[in-house]
């Protein structure tokens, strides 16, 4: 494991920002080298210091769950064509090994290298702030700037953690003359939990509650900290990491963990990692409710949608001119501007919001999702759109819930199984298509399906299907309707065989509402912060703790805060029926949260990605076949793509390949179980 780069050279102060901020090396703790001559520059006064330690926030940014190539895709949310042959796919296909190579996976998708690297910065930072009193620093700043360093320290640990299970932890500036015999291995994953919880707490006692300057967005906050100490602890508590880990002889050969030894994970469940959880996801939501933070709201949204000038969105047997049914066209829109309005929009549910790298108004992450044909462009006649790839598989589709709260398969007043792929509307058929966006949008709506009617809000703003409206005014100033079935706008076209829908679905998540392709190919939007902490997230992981803990009062009532307002209404124990509370819990979990970045790590933490990740479970309509008829595109058809589960995808291995072999360069390390 290389701890360092003894062949790195010293970086001119005025150029150390840009060049973190490009860097893409490897290499475990790439830091900057012992002081030269030049290196105070690097602290001379307080806006080099801040500099300084922004680029220490960079990170945050390169390895974030909301790239459109990141390993949290690889999942049961949605897929991609396999065309596009993406690191986490190798995942999702059960392929990657420890010397896997594909496109992206030692880059900014390499979370170990990027973590560490980072933790370099940070200590690198620590260690100079005495040092080098910087001329307007006053001891506050200091200890303001420590406290930043601290939960930055805890956030690269954790999300090392997530991915790769029990980890080093690099509590200081590492020595550039280590041996590699000093360089640590993996420690217990419970240690690893307790110093990540130890720097939130630490960090917490110092940071404000809130950052309300809009230039400090992203800043850590104690309300931050908090937040992230509660995911910390509801992950340690669950399944994986309390008495199930698949493999019980996983050990470290030579390395040991104070009071730990040589073991690396507890194989025997304790209930009071659930109590240690409740606690901290009680003291988070308490902690984000003083400092303003609430769920999002109608008012919100329909101040945002009178600015933006957009109308209600167009939802199949919905009338905006009754009153319960533009209620259910407001909520909808709400839901599509929660996903996308940042902080600045007035939006206070979001508590860490994070920019992706390199995304603006357009970008691959927007773009993935964006369908193919979404305006004809003036000058050459052509389309202009996206790569129309992000498609929600069938079990997505059909665990958002109806308009009633309850699961398509289990709410008796919605359509039988049998009639869910048949025409809503019995009375309208399609005419033959063209390559006119017109007659699109004058045909879909004939062929709508039942199974995309009678849902709630949230399917609406985040789904998009046949004939369903994709945006309000994405085409030229005017609402999408997607058309796919044909091959001459948003269906399959074998002659572009790498950007089209696998599944026939399409999604609309962080899509912003006011986001619009000009003829003359001008895209015009908001640019979002995703949110990586939120405050609905805060609700279901309290509710999540208290079924852990045979809590069901308790835990329905955080949940039904979600669900009330989702407007599909609140559950009573009698309400429950065959799925049990954690059941309903998670499935909340599945469609609050979606294509948020949760999903791959919940399935595994839960114990349930075999069943849930394993060959032949992914399934979408038809929508592989050129022009198809409307009966054969509403066909379940299993995706044909090489999907299988292996319990050794519980985690990421170590690389071990030429330039970037952690393993041999660290002889305390040993490799995760399986690879």
């Amino acid at each position: 494991m290389k701890l360092y780069n003894k062949n790195a050279i010293l970086r001119p102060a005025q150029v150390l920002l840009v060049s973190c901020l490009m860097l893409a090396s490897c290499d475990y703790l790439d830091v900057i080298p012992p002081a030269q001559a030049d290196f105070e520059d690097t602290m001379k006064d307080k806006n080099a210091t801040e500099a300084f330690l922004y680029s220490c926030y960079t990170g945050t940014s390169e390895v974030t769950p909301f790239d459109y190539k990141t390993l949290e895709w690889a999942t049961d949310e949605v897929v991609d064509p396999q065309e596009w042959d993406l690191f986490y796919q190798n995942v999702s296909y059960g392929t990657i090994s420890e010397s896997t190579n594909s496109g992206d996976s030692f880059g900014e998708f390499n979370i170990w290298g990027e973590c560490y690297n980072h933790i370099g910065y940070l200590h690198r930072f620590l260690n100079l702030i005495d040092q080098l009193n910087p001329a307007g620093v006053t001891e506050e700043d200091k200890l303001q700037y420590k406290a930043e360093c601290w939960f930055l320290d805890a956030y690269y640990h954790f999300r090392v953690l997530q991915a790769y299970g029990p980890c080093p932890i690099v509590t200081e500036l590492v020595d550039q003359n280590i041996t590699n015999d000093q360089i640590p291995g993996r420690s217990h994953f419970d240690y690893c939990v307790n110093y990540i919880v130890q720097k939130l707490d630490d960090a917490a006692k110092v940071l404000p509650a809130v950052r309300p300057n809009t230039s400090e967005l992203g800043r850590a906050t104690s309300t931050i900290a908090k937040c992230l100490k509660a995911r910390v602890l509801l992950y340690a508590a669950s399944p994986l990491w309390n008495g199930s880990f698949p493999y019980k002889n996983w050990k470290n050969d030579t390395f040991e963990t104070p009071e730990y030894g040589k073991e690396l994970v507890s194989t025997v469940y304790d209930r009071k990692k659930w109590e240690r959880a409740l606690t901290a996801c009680q003291e988070a939501l308490a902690a984000a409710k003083d400092a303003g933070y609430d769920l999002f709201d109608l008012e919100t949204a329909n101040t945002k949608a009178i600015q933006d000038q957009l109308d209600l969105p167009t939802v199949p047997g919905k009338d905006p001119n009754k009153p319960e049914d533009k209620l259910f066209l407001q909520r909808v829109r709400m839901f599509q501007y929660l996903s996308a309005a940042h902080e600045g929009f007035g939006n206070k549910e979001i508590i860490w919001g994070i920019k992706v790298k390199s995304e603006g108004v357009s970008g691959n992450g927007k773009q993935s999702r964006l369908p193919m044909a979404l305006t004809k462009l003036s000058t050459t006649n052509t389309f202009a759109g996206g790569f129309g790839g992000k498609s929600p598989t069938l079990y997505t589709v059909q665990h958002f819930y109806t308009e009633n709260g309850k699961l398509p398969a289990k709410d008796p007043d919605f359509y039988q199984q049998s009639e869910w792929y048949k025409r809503y509307d019995t009375n309208k058929t399609t005419s033959a298509y063209t390559d006119k966006l017109e007659d699109d949008r004058k045909n879909a709506p004939n062929d709508i399906i039942n199974l995309n009617t009678r849902r709630e809000p949230r399917f609406y703003a985040w789904i998009g299907f046949d004939g369903g409206e994709y945006g309000y005014k994405i085409d030229n100033g005017k609402p999408l309707v997607l058309n796919m079935k044909n091959s001459h706008t948003n269906g399959y076209n074998p002659s572009n065989p790498r950007n089209y829908s696998p599944t026939g679905y399409m999604s609309k998540k962080f899509v912003v509402p006011n986001f619009t392709v000009l003829e003359s190919n001008t895209w015009t939007g908001d640019i979002i912060r995703y949110p990586f902490i939120r405050m609905a997230e805060l609700y279901l992981n309290l509710a999540e703790c208290y079924a852990a803990l045979e809590d069901e009062t308790n835990a329905l009532k955080e949940l039904n805060v979600i669900r009330k307002r989702a407007g599909i209404g609140e559950l009573t124990k009698t309400d429950l029926g065959d799925m049990s509370v954690t059941d309903w819990v998670r499935n909340e979990r599945f469609v609050e949260l979606f294509e948020e970045g949760h999903r791959y790590y919940d399935l595994r933490r839960w114990c349930i990605a075999p069943e849930m990740l394993e060959a032949g479970t992914r399934y979408g309509l038809n929508a592989m076949v050129k022009d198809p008829s409307f009966e054969d595109f509403n066909t379940p058809t299993q995706v044909k793509q090489p999907y299988r589960w292996d319990n050794k995808l519980y985690l990421l291995p170590i690389w071990s390949r030429s330039g970037y072999d952690e393993l041999y360069s660290n002889p305390q390390m040993v490799q995760a179980p399986g690879y």
